[in-house]
C-alpha cells in the first residue's frame, strides 16, 4: 500500500503522463527538446521568497497553457518580477507543490475565446493573422522549469 506522500507523488506524475500522452501537439515556437501538450486550468503560483513553502494567502490562481514532464507554462499580464516561484497543482490539502524558475518571457495575444498569437520579433508583430479586426488582450506567457516536488 502506498503511503500518503507516495501517493500524492504518484498522483502529479499521473497527470503529467496522462497529458503528455494525450497525443495533442501544441503548434508555437519551442526550444525544449520535451514535446509540450496542453493544459489548459486554473492552478495557483507564490513567489518563493526562501526555503520552505509560501503562506497560503500568498497564492494567487493563474491560467496555465502546457505542460511537460520539465515544466509548465501559463498566463500574466505582466512580465513577472521574480525568479522562482512555488506552484500548487490542485487545492489543499492534497495539493501537490513544486518549485520551479522562470525559463522565459513571451509576448502573446489572448483573445475571448481562448486564442493565443505569439510575437514573431515584439510585442507589436504577431504571428497570426487571425487577430486582425479582434478584440485581443497583450499577455506575458511564462515557462517555467521544475526545480523540486516541495512537501507541506
Amino acid at each position: 500500500m502506498l503511503s500518503r506522500e507516495n501517493a500524492v507523488d504518484a498522483s502529479f506524475y499521473n497527470l503529467i503522463h496522462q497529458v503528455i500522452s494525450s497525443g495533442r501537439g501544441v503548434d508555437f515556437p519551442s526550444r525544449r527538446s520535451e514535446e509540450r501538450r496542453p493544459f489548459t486550468s486554473t492552478q495557483r503560483i507564490a513567489v518563493r521568497r526562501g526555503p520552505g513553502l509560501p503562506d497560503e494567502s500568498q497564492f494567487v490562481p493563474v491560467e496555465c497553457h502546457d505542460l511537460t514532464r520539465k515544466g509548465f507554462s501559463f498566463l500574466l499580464p505582466n512580465e513577472p518580477d521574480f525568479d522562482t516561484l512555488v506552484a500548487a497543482f490542485g487545492a489543499p490539502p492534497e495539493a501537490i507543490y513544486v518549485s520551479a524558475r522562470v525559463a522565459r518571457c513571451s509576448d502573446v495575444l489572448l483573445d475571448s475565446s481562448g486564442n493565443i498569437a505569439y510575437a514573431k520579433s515584439g510585442p507589436v508583430e504577431f504571428a497570426s493573422e487571425d487577430f486582425r479586426g479582434r478584440s485581443a488582450t497583450p499577455m506575458v506567457m511564462v515557462g517555467c522549469e521544475f526545480i523540486e516536488r516541495l512537501k507541506r
